[in-house]
């Protein structure tokens, strides 16, 4: 018996050990377990009295139209039908179960993204209501509401429109509109670039949260001190626990980038931020594009206890951007400062890539970024009437070398404040600044588009009848919004970063637009000012200024019935929502262009305008530096097809302006233009370094005959734009010879004799140019998965536009200039496979010569009308 006793001792004693080390084991796993929520949702269409699948993310837009129950709400005039839908309320639902290890967790349900006004019912009972397309959601569930199987989430949907009159009519200010009572993308509203279409629906990801325990809710990492030998970082590590636990933290590097530490933790109950520091030895640091490589360290933070390990890791890189804002004799600077480097910024500002938000893809987010870098980027502005863009926008930004401006969302309007308005932008500044906290590309802050200058320069006070009393009031929301609650809650989270309340510094009707802080310069398109102005409208940090263009004639038929292709198609005026649009285009095209009968000659045309017009103010705002410090033009991208500012179109194809951006914003670059009867020559280099160049300058007939030649040796100087005199008149002898030549301006290395930049410039009018017939002879070689196009001229072609017959894709180049007699070379990427290649051309020799055939046409008719 004792035997047995004994032998049942030891079994009870290992069986004992055994489950204490699984359990220990199964205490070490991870606290946090998350449950994908975004299949299997519902909605509910009230006409047909069904539900119908819906996609998460998503919107009511595109699942109506996805069943069926809409016609495309991009093509043609289709928009213009669909204005119910906004007025309707809109029901979601989804169905889920939970496994027996969730039923005793401390559960969330969590909307990453929310559009707008809604309540979330949880198995028949309201667990919340949003009210802020910018802001998590984050609703707790408890034991009382959740069930092992056959959870049902509900998601009312009301108008926002309907909310904003409510809040009009009960006499809170609405100016100039009253989109300002509802925290959502001010562009659905409708803007000049964009429809409205009022839509909403689960945007982002939603899914539920499980812990217990404790878990880490976020990551800061502070850069303390930054030299050439070492990084001192902090670690701020926010951490939420149940109890009180004796514990330790790690910092490990998994890429073995430097050495982990290990300290021990004493982690109290409730959310406290623990502050860790940790050093990098030989830090490589992160630069923009152009400027050096960028950098991204990947951090891993792991906290155990005897109960549990958590890990989260990140990536950030290291680096310091300042804003620099100093006054000096001209007025107020305005400029970047990397890791110590003055930095000239170049981009353009971005608008949402999609109208309809939950839209967009990875895959169109990589191609738009990757098509801003290789046109030597360096910065994009996120304007504040899109979103907050997702966060692998960021992370792509930050990999690219792409700084972000990073407006908050609020543009063009006075914005009503009271206390549940006020607690709610808190929590979604909170929130957003938090999430871009570590991306090293996020540059700075600013809280507004267009606001004060709207406020001082449009007339409003007039326009909508504000008393003196009321006008006090207004400013005051704005002023405690602007300059109080947003940058407080901006330096609680973030100190390291540059915050502005407003951009631009001032209006473009102000003497100091072009002295103080950034300017938005809109005297060219809505001061219908020639193009030339530019030059003497140059301020410090030109942050906002363009053009529009219609996109090619390829996108074009992707949402314009064939029928309405042709100016002033109906269909085409729906995607125009600038009032005065074509006639501007028309307006600055009939100054010095042809005017073509043909619709596509004139896509052609308009695109020309855009560019060239762009071109005089990349040139005026890049050989002004150091006074000027940047140039952002608007637009970079399109939210829908339109006619409208953007570089690339909706459907990710370049305009001609984006070629000329390309070539402008090189890190050594030659401007050249006349204004003011000079020719005036500037060599730029945004470089560090300073280098002796040689330059070459050369005028010759449109048929290639040299007419003269000069040639200068001098130092560029590091970061600097330095004007270029040559021995001979070059101003003289482009007078002599204007309409019928060009210049070209070569810029080579001394000391290698390397060509490291070179312009052409064609003086005159373009409908004056005398132009010879194109005549292009190429050959098209295919490769693995791209072509290479060679291509020969005996004549100067001017502007040579290459499209495709059989095959979407990219060109390495377009829009430029051909040489008489040399040969040059570009490359296609097509889309697909394909081992076919149908070429079309265009230029505006081509554009000149048939307007010249068709002018003698009709004079040779009215010859014979008279003789008769």
């Amino acid at each position: 018996m004792n035997y047995l006793i004994k032998i049942c001792s030891k079994i009870i004693i290992i069986t004992t050990i055994i489950s204490l080390v699984l359990l220990l084991s199964c205490n070490q796993k991870s606290t946090r377990k998350k449950i994908d929520l975004n299949s299997g949702w519902e909605f509910f269409y009230e006409k047909t009295n069904k539900w119908y699948p819906a996609k998460i993310p998503g919107n009511i837009h595109t699942d109506l139209f996805a069943n069926g129950l809409i016609s495309d709400p991009l093509y043609g005039s289709n928009s213009d039908s669909l204005t119910w839908i906004s007025e309707k309320e809109w029901k979601y639902r989804k169905e889920f179960d939970l496994s027996p290890d969730f039923i005793n967790r401390n559960l969330e349900l969590v909307f990453d993204g929310i559009d707008t006004h809604s309540e979330v019912f949880l198995n028949g009972e309201k667990i919340g209501v949003t009210s802020n397309m910018f802001r998590q959601w984050v609703f707790v569930i408890d034991d009382s509401i959740r069930k092992k199987q056959n959870n049902l989430i509900e998601v009312v949907f009301y108008p926002s429109s309907l909310h904003n009159s409510e809040r009009q009519n009960a006499g809170i200010y609405s100016i100039p509109d009253n989109r300002t009572h509802t925290r959502k993308a001010q562009y659905q509203y409708g803007w000049d670039f964009a429809p409205n279409m009022e839509t909403c629906g689960i945007y982002k990801d939603v899914y539920i949260n499980s812990w217990e325990k404790l878990r880490i809710k976020n990551i800061f990492i502070e850069q303390k001190l930054v030299s050439d030998t070492a990084a001192i970082l902090v670690a701020y590590i926010e951490i939420e626990s149940e109890n009180f636990y004796n514990g330790d933290v790690k910092i490990i590097s998994p890429n073995h980038e430097f050495d982990s530490l290990n300290q021990k933790l004493k982690i109290n109950e409730g959310i406290q931020t623990y502050p860790v520091e940790f050093v990098i030895k030989r830090p490589e640091l992160w630069w923009c594009n152009g400027y050096g490589n960028q950098k991204l360290y990947e951090i891993q933070v792991e906290v155990s206890t005897k109960f549990r390990v958590e890990t989260k890791t990140i990536k950030t890189g290291i680096r310091k951007i300042e804003l620099c804002t100093d006054t000096d004799k001209d007025g107020q600077k305005f400029y970047f400062i990397l890791n110590g480097q003055p930095i000239f910024a170049r981009g353009a500002n971005w608008v949402p890539a999609e109208f309809f938000n939950g839209s967009n893809t990875d895959k169109k987010y990589e191609e738009l970024l990757t098509l801003a870098k290789d046109a030597n980027f360096n910065m994009l502005r996120v304007w504040g009437g899109g979103i907050y863009e997702n966060d692998y926008f960021y992370s792509l930004c930050d990999s690219l070398g792409i700084m972000i401006w990073q407006d908050f969302m609020f543009s063009c309007a006075m914005y009503p404040i009271d206390d549940k308005m006020i607690e709610n932008i808190k929590e979604e500044v909170k929130y957003q600044t938090t999430r871009l906290y570590n991306h090293p590309s996020i540059a700075m802050y600013c809280g507004n588009n267009e606001i004060s200058n709207g406020w001082f320069d449009w007339n409003w006070q007039q326009q909508y009848n504000i008393s003196n009393e009321d006008s006090v009031k207004i400013w005051k929301d704005y002023d405690n919004l602007f300059h109080r609650i947003i940058p407080s809650v901006v330096a609680d989270i973030d100190k390291s970063k540059a915050y502005i309340p407003s951009s631009p510094s001032f209006g473009w009707g102000h003497a100091e637009s072009i002295t103080h802080g950034d300017s938005h310069y809109w005297g060219v398109w809505w001061g219908e000012e020639e193009f030339d102005i530019y030059f003497d409208k140059t301020g410090r940090f030109m942050s906002e200024y363009g053009f529009q263009s219609i996109p090619e004639m390829n996108s074009l038929m992707n949402f314009i019935p064939e029928d309405s292709l042709y100016r002033y198609s109906q269909a085409l005026k729906n995607h125009q929502k600038h009032k005065s649009g074509f006639y501007l285009i028309s307006k600055y095209m009939e100054h010095t262009y042809p005017i073509p009968e043909q619709f596509e000659d004139y896509i052609y045309i308009s695109q020309i305008v855009q560019a060239e017009g762009m071109q005089k103010a990349f040139d005026a705002h890049i050989s002004a530096m150091p006074y000027c410090m940047g140039t952002l033009f608007w637009q970079f991208n399109d939210c829908w097809p339109a006619i409208s500012w953007s570089a690339v179109d909706y459907y990710n194809q370049p305009k001609a302006l984006y070629y000329y951006a390309k070539r402008s914003f090189e890190n050594v670059s030659i401007s050249a233009y006349e204004h003011k009867n000079k020719f005036h020559i500037n060599l730029i280099n945004h470089n560090n370094y300073s280098f002796i160049t040689k330059l070459i300058i050369s005028i010759n007939d449109f048929n290639g005959k040299l007419i003269m030649t000069d040639t200068t040796v001098l130092i560029s100087d590091l970061l600097s734009s330095t004007p270029v005199e040559f021995e001979n008149n070059i101003t003289d002898s482009i007078a002599k010879y204007r309409n019928k030549s060009f210049v070209r301006i070569k810029l080579f290395d001394n000391n290698t004799e390397d060509l490291l930049s070179s312009r052409i410039v064609v003086p005159g009018k373009n409908y004056n140019l005398l132009l010879p017939k194109q005549e292009l002879t190429y050959n098209a070689k295919l490769h693995k998965d791209y072509f290479e196009i060679s291509l020969t001229s005996k004549v100067f072609i001017k502007d040579l536009y290459i499209s495709t017959e059989n095959i979407d894709g990219k060109f390495s180049d377009n829009y430029f200039n051909l040489i008489p007699g040399e040969n040059r070379t570009i490359f296609f990427y097509p889309s697909e496979k394909t081992n076919k290649l149908k070429l079309k051309f265009k230029s505006m020799n081509q554009i000149i010569n048939d307007i010249l055939i068709m002018e003698a046409i009709e004079e040779d008719y009215e010859d014979v009308v008279s003789e008769e």
